[in-house]
């Protein structure tokens, strides 16, 4: 797989599944679970150097910056910018159930034990396109407004795709996009490019952000 490889930086960083689940933090079991992109900010990040570098073993934190209780996850660089998660104290890799919301481990790395960091501004612009009331997005490529973002299921056999409608995209391939959708202030409308999932393919959104993210 390939992808954007953003600015190196350090920030808040969120991880997304193959399918477009997000993890967060679930303190009654003291685990991470999976759950959709629901329009606000999540428990369960870390704060760290963006790309990760090698056998760095990060801090977990909840959305009012306090440390978690998790066992110690050493983040393994995958191709694509593409991480998966080391269990250091039984020697697996977390990996996701796409039936449910909950995570479970693996001997080996697959697509369901690779995950996208997303940092801070990619984060926000994911919320947007893909809540209803957050934004209003409109297709230039065929002049009509589409419904936002969503992604494919398991079914599809299509990890790290999401589609506009119809309009299918490699979400790894848009990372900076992303990002710049998630500078815009409220109110303020743009014009952004997406690469297709097929080669060649481009799509031109015209977003206009309606709301503030919620905690």
């Amino acid at each position: 797989m390939s992808g954007d490889v953003l600015p190196y930086s350090f920030d808040k960083v969120w991880f997304m599944d193959c399918f477009g689940h997000v993890l967060c933090y679930a303190p009654y079991r003291k685990v991470l679970a999976r759950v959709p992109l629901q329009g606000s900010f999540l428990s369960g990040f870390v704060a760290g150097p963006c790309p990760f570098p090698n056998n760095f073993i990060p801090q977990w934190r909840n959305i009012f910056n306090s440390l978690v209780e998790l066992p110690p996850f050493r983040i393994c660089p995958q191709d694509g910018g593409l991480v998966a998660l080391h269990n250091e104290k039984t020697g697996h890799y977390l990996s996701i159930n796409p039936s449910n919301n909950k995570t479970a481990f693996s001997p080996v790395i697959a697509d369901w034990e690779l995950f996208c960091p997303l940092q801070y501004d990619v984060y926000v612009g994911l919320l947007v396109v893909t809540d209803p009331g957050m934004a209003e997005i409109f297709c230039e490529n065929d002049e009509r407004e589409v419904s936002g973002l969503y992604f494919l299921g398991p079914g599809d056999n299509k990890p790290f795709v999401a589609s506009f409608d119809r309009k299918r995209i490699g979400f790894l391939e848009n990372l900076s996009t992303f990002a710049r959708i998630g500078r815009l202030k409220k109110g303020e409308t743009a014009k952004f490019l997406f690469r297709g999932f097929i080669s060649g393919k481009e799509y031109t959104m015209r977003i206009t952000r309606l709301k503030e993210i919620a905690f």
